[in-house]
């Protein structure tokens, strides 16, 4: 099943007050009771919460997920960092996500964006199924994640380096359409200058900061 290239403008809406609640008034409370009311909980983190969107804004009833960017201002990192100090992990996260799902070599790994905010506030993916955690699993998923090592992208947290990649974790790839693909790929950019400046990102010409 190809999923909808985006969701329903009513949702669309809901998903740009949400991300307003919590980026100009900061009140994670509020937003939060929001989104509980209209969405089912599936995961949050130090800079994104992820939650479950109704079946129906789908065409064919594919399950979907949103995942907002949260206001963690000064987690990013230093003045030398891949991104400045005011920019919010959660929020590059998603752009990293929106950019990776449209690079050609690596789409076929991916869990794709299929709708996002103008800025990228939020993001919306289909639903992947979480795979269980073992060792048969892990040998599964090895040749997967040596094809994104050997790809034209950098591993970033905290707007640096890292050699310690988030796709060497099960809890990052997802069952999709019968494969398995990565679901969570918020720490990875893109280093093809030219790819990246054909897109609406803050950062068109990144120099990645080596450890």
């Amino acid at each position: 099943m190809n999923p909808p290239e985006e969701v329903d403008d009513s949702f669309r809406r809901l998903f740009d007050k949400t991300a307003e609640i919590i980026h100009e008034e900061e009140n994670l409370k509020k937003a939060y009771k929001t989104l509980d009311k209209h969405f089912n909980h599936l995961d949050n983190g130090r800079s994104r919460a992820v939650y479950e969107v109704p079946s129906n804004i789908a065409e064919g009833d594919q399950r979907l997920v949103v995942k907002f960017a949260l206001p963690e201002i000064g987690k990013t990192g230093t003045e030398d960092a891949l991104y400045p100090v005011d920019y919010t992990e959660g929020w590059m996260s998603n752009w990293h996500e929106v950019i990776l799902s449209r690079y050609e070599p690596l789409d076929h790994l991916l869990v794709p964006v299929i709708d996002h905010h103008e800025d990228a506030l939020w993001t919306v993916m289909p639903y992947a199924e979480t795979l269980p955690k073992s060792q048969e699993i892990a040998n599964q998923l090895a040749p997967l994640t040596d094809e994104i090592e050997e790809s034209n992208i950098e591993f970033v947290s905290h707007g640096m380096t890292t050699g310690q990649p988030e796709i060497y974790q099960i809890n990052a790839w997802g069952r999709y359409n019968g494969e398995y693909r990565l679901r969570d790929y918020g720490g990875i950019v893109v280093s093809e200058d030219e790819f990246l400046e054909q897109l609406p990102y803050p950062l068109s010409d990144p120099e990645i900061v080596k450890d």
